[in-house]
């Protein structure tokens, strides 16, 4: 059975309501009706927590129609490969993926001393079969994607935004 509205899930003893959109890594940025997710339970709006370092995450495949992940990724352990996986077997078919991330060539890439990953325009690119790197390096992983925003600078230069979309049968 495939999540949707009125899906419920267990949170110790506690039962919630799924929500169909997931906001990763949420930190002060609460989104009302979204499932906010957080590494610490540091506020109240704050329901989903897990070290998304620790793989599998803890969301079963196929349980949001979105997922915005703004400045997240830069600050994990694990690669982009790995977090995209995850994103994907999470995202229901045709499900979208909204990432913020710093751009390599902005002093915010480097000033903060949790940023692990940078990111260039290019990033994105070797997950999306349409784009050169897809085509050359599809043997990254299965998953795939396509861009419904590609990647953008915002207005200061300092971070690039993305849309991304699940390829999924």
């Amino acid at each position: 059975m495939r999540p949707g509205p009125g899906y419920t899930y267990r949170r110790g003893a506690e039962v919630l309501e799924m929500s169909d959109i997931l906001n990763l890594g949420a930190g002060n940025h609460i989104w009302p009706g979204a499932v906010n997710h957080d590494r610490s339970k540091h506020r109240p709006e704050i329901e989903a927590v897990h070290d998304l370092n620790v793989l599998p995450w803890t969301w079963p495949d196929n349980s949001f129609d979105q997922i915005a992940a703004s400045s997240v990724f830069e600050h994990l352990h694990i690669d982009l490969v790995q977090a995209l996986n995850e994103c994907w077997r999470i995202l229901r078919p045709q499900g979208t993926l909204r990432v913020k991330v710093p751009h390599w060539q902005h002093d915010n890439a480097y000033a903060d001393p949790t940023h692990r990953w940078r990111f260039s325009l290019r990033s994105f690119d070797v997950f999306v079969l349409d784009t050169k790197l897809g085509k050359e390096l599809n043997f990254y992983t299965p998953h795939k994607w396509r861009f419904v925003k590609p990647p953008k600078l915002n207005n200061h230069q300092s971070s690039m935004i993305v849309t991304l979309e699940a390829v999924k049968k």
